[in-house]
């Protein structure tokens, strides 16, 4: 009996040491930091926030991600495209900095507009080109300057303005447009005309553009500085002498009321022969010049030139009130002829042909326009008196 108990004590004590062998700790598996995947997942992840509007958040996490391309970087492959996923996300981080400032100018947040624009500015300064070619990084660091410069404008910081503007100009030395907008800050905004003028004659003289000087010369025209204007006027013209630097100097002499020299320049004009239209304009304009200087004769054989060439029916009026004062009655009646054909009931021209014809004993023509404007408030006094004359047919 007690060799049995003895036996059971044994395989109890057997039994729990296979229980406590069954109930043996295994050591945690730790899944191997796979820096790649994760770098995968957070700049994916960062897209997605991007199309949600979820700025803040896809700038963290395109952050995140270059972090983990960056630790990956070691044990990398080539495949594994470490540098060009790097590039995208700083590309990503500066296009959301971009976008975040254009959500801020639509409410007129200037200043935050400004900091987001920086902050995309350093990014693109920062990226040496990888696949993105320097020329589209040159082209977003543009774009970022000018963005800066219109916001500054807006939001009053017209020097800061003109200093993205300048540094526009370190890369794109001379352009037209940049040194237009500069100008309009300086003039209109900072209203210093010494420094405005200055940006558009400096680009004037180094490219020797006439355009430049076309455009200088409009500048100081407008505000009527006509000394400067017509130095930079010829200056163009020296550059570019055609048919329409001819129209531009006529404009800018007969502006200045200088009816000699405008006269000079569209005599030019004529000589690239025009169409017949703006031909008759010219000699049109060169009469009234003529007009301005009191030279009756000239005005005449200009204007007679332009009707020849388009019947205008105003300048035929002229014309044969020109010729009544002299007494050549047949062109009073060719011209004021021509008005009428234009208008029937022009009575200045009836009142003239009329009188022409009377002058001309052509009576009968005489008492058939002049009984046109007996009623005329104007005319019609001296209408009834002529038709009162006895050589009148009844």
């Amino acid at each position: 009996m007690k060799l049995k108990f003895l036996c059971l004590i044994s395989l109890v004590t057997m039994l729990l040491l296979a229980a406590c062998g069954g109930n043996k700790v295994v050591p945690e598996v730790v899944p191997v930091r796979n820096p790649l995947a994760l770098a995968h997942e957070a700049a994916s992840n960062g897209n997605d926030a991007y199309d949600d509007a979820l700025f803040e958040d896809a700038i963290s996490l395109f952050s995140e991600a270059i972090e983990l391309f960056e630790e990956a970087a070691p044990t990398a492959v080539p495949s594994d495209s470490i540098l060009h996923n790097v590039e995208k996300m700083k590309l990503n981080i500066a296009k959301t900095y971009s976008d975040m400032a254009g959500e801020s100018l639509t409410i007129k947040m200037y200043n935050e507009a400004i900091a987001s624009y920086l902050k995309a500015l350093d990014i693109y300064k920062s990226i040496s080109p990888v696949l993105i070619t320097q020329e589209e990084i040159d082209s977003n660091i543009l774009a970022a300057y000018n963005n800066l410069a219109i916001t500054s404008k807006n939001a009053g910081k017209y020097e800061d303005a003109v200093k993205y503007y300048d540094n526009i100009l370190k890369i794109m030395p001379n352009d037209p447009e940049i040194l237009n907008a500069k100008f309009f800050v300086l003039s209109n905004d900072i209203k210093d005309d010494t420094r405005a003028y200055q940006v558009l004659i400096a680009y004037a003289e180094a490219s020797q553009d006439p355009a430049a000087f076309i455009n200088l010369a409009d500048r100081y025209a407008e505000r009527g500085n006509q000394v400067e204007a017509g130095k930079y006027y010829n200056k163009a013209l020296a550059l570019r002498p055609d048919a329409d630097m001819y129209r531009r100097m006529a404009n800018f002499y007969r502006g200045s009321k200088d009816w000699n020299n405008a006269n000079i320049y569209l005599e030019k004009l004529v000589e690239t022969k025009p169409a017949a239209s703006e031909l008759a304009t010219i000699y049109q304009m060169i009469g009234k010049n003529y007009d301005e200087l009191g030279n009756k004769r000239k005005m005449v054989e200009y204007y007679e030139k332009s009707i020849g060439l388009e019947r205008d029916p105003q300048l035929a009026l002229l014309l044969a009130s020109y010729y009544n004062g002299t007494k050549t009655y047949q062109k009073v009646v060719t011209y004021a002829t021509i008005t009428i054909n234009a208008d029937n009931r022009n009575a200045d021209a009836l009142m003239l042909r009329g009188l022409a014809y009377y002058q001309l004993k052509n009576y009968a023509s005489a008492k058939a326009d002049l009984e046109r404007i007996q009623n005329d408030a104007k005319w019609g006094n001296q209408a009834k008196n002529i038709l009162k004359d006895k050589n009148m047919p009844k």
